[in-house]
């Protein structure tokens, strides 16, 4: 092999795969995210805290937006994989809503960051109605996915789809106001979790 082709046969294998080159830069805009906020993040600060060119960003997403869907879809993931975990361990339990009370007591770090930029991008997509139709798909699907957990600790739900979502959506208000209580107050993580409090109770609530 001549110089030259070894030459191109190790910058070959030094090059990223297409896979490394997104998880890369959805990492690099979490980090660009807390940093700066969704707003003052540009995509050069995005690039440069990845390790890309613009051109690899352009590559792999259209937009900021887009970017921001894969990074939320991660988070998403992370958060219903933790549910799927609590799910399965009351379901082993002797008393399933005790462990469930349990489990929901202790915040996740990663959530309460994460919360932040959530809330920042619902203020864009109000204002941006392609971010708002996309966000409201992705809402409504990770909504789907909750109802499935709820119907595993409890699956005569299955017979009451009104209620299963009325279910769901309270779990999310509650999840979610829960969690800019503790960003606005850390002090309030030595509470008792009102997740960990209500969520029991909305599960055994009567069912019309």
């Amino acid at each position: 092999m001549s110089e030259p082709e070894r030459n191109v046969t190790l910058d070959r294998a030094r090059r990223p795969k297409r896979c490394e080159v997104r998880a890369r830069l959805i990492e690099g805009a979490a980090q660009a995210f807390a940093e700066k906020g969704f707003g003052g993040a540009s995509i050069d600060f995005i690039c440069a805290q990845a390790g890309f060119s613009r051109g690899a960003f352009y590559s792999n997403f259209a937009d900021k937006d887009a970017l921001f869907f894969a990074l939320y879809e991660q988070r998403t993931d992370r958060l219903y994989a933790r549910l799927a975990r609590i799910a399965a361990a009351a379901q082993a339990a002797d008393d399933p809503m005790a462990q469930v009370s349990r489990e929901l007591q202790e915040p996740d770090e990663d959530e309460l960051r994460w919360d932040i930029l959530n809330k920042e991008f619902i203020v864009h997509a109000l204002r941006n109605d392609a971010a708002r139709a996309r966000l409201l798909q992705s809402r409504a699907g990770s909504k789907a996915r909750l109802a499935e957990i709820l119907k595993a600790l409890r699956p005569e739900l299955s017979d009451h789809p009104a209620q299963l979502d009325r279910m769901a959506r309270l779990v999310i208000a509650l999840h979610e106001g829960e969690l800019t209580q503790l960003g606005l107050d850390p002090s309030l993580c030595a509470d008792k979790s009102l997740l960990a409090e209500v969520v029991p109770k909305i599960l055994m609530a009567p069912l019309a």
